[in-house]
């Protein structure tokens, strides 16, 4: 299910990885030869993965809408997450979430890989819309989202929400072309 754009690949955290990272960090980077980057995880990912895994352990159609390990394939090191907070709901929505340690930002990589997990996202017919949301001065964040096509929709005291609704394709197949 790995896939790559430009310059980022994608791994989606299955729930061995997950074991891994939360039990031994060291080791993922051990599996996939990479150097060590004392910056990841970060600890909002470390605080998420015992849910994740145990409800990917529930469902394994989950995987792929829950994080996914950001790694630069010409530099072979990691350079954040990204990732869905789940499947879509019952209005076809899913909400988008990321971070790129911080010795990488300010290079695209957040533009980069939001433009393409918003394509596999939009790959699968059961999604409509999805949803962002970044604190009201977090304006590298804002100007990610605004740069791949979502428009805001919420302000919540320091929060902004963001949406991009999916196109209508001319019959276009997608290079994920995957069903859920």
């Amino acid at each position: 299910m790995e896939f790559s754009s430009a310059r980022i690949k994608f791994v989606p955290i299955t729930v061995e990885l997950a074991q891994t990272i939360m039990k031994n960090p060291l080791g993922f980077y051990y599996k996939y030869r990479l150097p060590w980057n004392k910056s990841w995880p970060h600890d909002g990912l470390k605080a998420m993965l015992p849910f994740y895994a145990e409800a990917l352990e529930k469902d394994s159609q989950m995987l792929g809408f829950g994080p996914w390990i950001m790694i630069d394939v010409d530099q072979e090191l990691v350079i954040g997450d990204i990732g869905f907070k789940g499947p879509p709901d019952e209005e076809g929505v899913i909400e988008v979430g990321y971070h790129v340690v911080e010795n990488e930002r300010n290079k695209g990589y957040a533009t980069e890989a939001v433009r393409a997990m918003c394509e596999w996202g939009f790959s699968h017919d059961k999604v409509c819309s999805i949803e962002a949301q970044c604190g009201k001065r977090n304006v590298p964040s804002q100007k990610v989202l605004i740069n791949n096509g979502f428009s805001q929709t919420l302000v919540n005291r320091d929060m902004f929400t963001f949406e991009k609704k999916k196109q209508k394709r001319n019959n276009k197949k997608s290079e994920f072309n995957q069903e859920m």
